[in-house]
């Protein structure tokens, strides 16, 4: 509330002050492979999934080419083409087990904590296409859920990524010119991003390879998640507020 002479005047800002200054420029972070290692309680869950089912296990590094494209495809993909009533069957399998299983072995990576809170002034969202009652409820078991404005998940919207559509909540909310950087382990986040306009963090260290991310030429390429906050890229934001 300001005072002059004798009107008062009440501003109400839309965010947080600390925030306001920095609301032209958002960090969007998938979450499986990036911010969290799931990779145990996925491939245990779908192994799960596939024994209830009488069908062999997959090993785990079959497992993790499949994931990223949402929770359907990865049943479907890791089945080979299966009939309607097996993907029905082994999906709901799946969903089950993983709904009892999606924290027993998932971990933040070293280094997101910390990032989270030094970097808390600025407007961060969660865009993955893993489901999102999954993907809040691994937020909020881990003790992070807060520290994004937006999760948007794999149905949450008509589409996903790499649409940049998947984005639109986030330029709506902004209504105007947004800058923003892409963080992510595959090529649906990277695709996504520079579709957008934003730059690109490709992380080494979650589901896909270096060599395979090198190739979609994100702007960088990090192999530990401590390394993101020496990005140039925080230089320029706080320069410019």
């Amino acid at each position: 509330t300001l005072h002059a002479s004798r009107f008062t005047f009440r501003i109400d800002f839309p965010f947080p002050l600390n925030i306001a200054c920095c609301m032209s420029f958002v960090l969007i972070f998938d979450l499986d492979g990036t911010l969290i290692d799931s990779k145990q309680d996925i491939a245990d869950s779908l192994n799960e999934a596939l024994i209830q089912e009488g069908l062999a296990t997959l090993p785990q590094k079959k497992i993790e080419e499949l994931v990223g494209y949402g929770a359907k495809k990865f049943v479907y993909d890791a089945l080979g083409r299966p009939s309607e009533e097996v993907l029905a069957r082994v999906f709901l399998n799946f969903w089950k087990c993983y709904d009892d299983s999606l924290l027993k072995q998932t971990r933040l990576y070293p280094g997101v904590m910390d990032f989270l809170e030094t970097h808390s002034h600025l407007p961060m969202a969660v865009v993955t296409n893993k489901p999102e009652i999954f993907s809040e409820k691994i937020l909020v078991g881990l003790g992070i859920r807060d520290r994004f404005r937006w999760l948007i998940g794999g149905d949450s919207l008509p589409v996903q990524k790499p649409d940049p559509q998947v984005l639109n909540p986030i330029f709506q909310e902004f209504g105007g010119t947004l800058q923003g950087l892409m963080v992510g382990d595959s090529h649906v986040d990277i695709e996504c991003g520079k579709a957008a306009g934003f730059k690109t963090c490709a992380v080494t260290y979650g589901f896909r390879s270096r060599e395979d991310l090198s190739k979609l030429t994100p702007d960088f390429l990090i192999d530990d998640f401590s390394a993101l906050a020496e990005l140039p890229v925080f230089d320029n934001i706080y320069a410019a507020n």
